[in-house]
């Protein structure tokens, strides 16, 4: 049951992070780091313009997009895309959990064996994965910040304060909302283990 849990939670912000790449690449904005987890690199190779690497803290992951919280003029940063275009960028990781999530429990319910008692034994590897797919995927919908759907509101601070000064108002709440998502992380894993154990 743990390994499905962790290789589930894994490959789900694979696949969040690589849609967020694959979107960044399309509109051509530039990705300086795609990482899977946090932390300092347990391994990291350049390719292109974009180093990919492995955290040692495998509690998410991310993308850092040329001067995706600093003001720039070049053509492929961040802070230049039109709207449509930081949109794409943003809703690509989570409409990618949500579809991945929807298919996985659908195929998940499909019978893969049966007995004469009528017992069904569905797929609990796609079960899991579809589970956290899809609450990955609307859960980064939510407008917290270090959250996807927080992202819309930077584009409010640009309106309210100006490029320079609403970039520097997002990334520090950013800073402040992931250092508040990894504490309840952290916190959720003795949870986890408890529940496991009472179970």
């Amino acid at each position: 049951m743990i390994i499905l849990f962790v290789t589930s939670l894994v490959l789900c912000i694979i696949l969040h992070e690589l849609a967020h790449l694959f979107a960044a690449k399309l509109v051509n904005c530039k990705v300086e780091i795609f990482s899977i987890g946090f932390g300092r690199p347990i391994l990291k190779k350049k390719i292109g313009q974009t180093i990919y690497q492995i955290g040692w803290i495998p509690l998410g992951g991310y993308n850092k997009l040329k001067d995706e919280c600093s003001v720039s003029k070049d053509k492929d940063s961040f802070s230049n895309l039109r709207y449509r275009d930081k949109l794409i960028i943003i809703s690509a990781g989570c409409l990618t959990n949500i579809i991945f999530g929807l298919i996985s429990l659908f195929f998940a319910r499909i019978v893969v064996e049966y007995n004469p008692l009528i017992i069904y034994y569905h797929n609990y590897g796609l079960f899991y994965f579809g589970c956290f797919s899809l609450l990955l995927g609307i859960g980064n919908f939510l407008p917290f910040p270090s959250l996807d759907g927080f992202y819309p509101f930077g584009i409010l601070l640009e309106k309210f304060y100006g490029k320079e000064k609403g970039n520097l108002i997002l990334n520090k709440l950013n800073h402040i909302g992931f250092i508040i998502l990894m504490v309840l992380n952290i916190l959720c894993i003795p949870l986890f283990i408890w529940l496991k154990i009472m179970k």
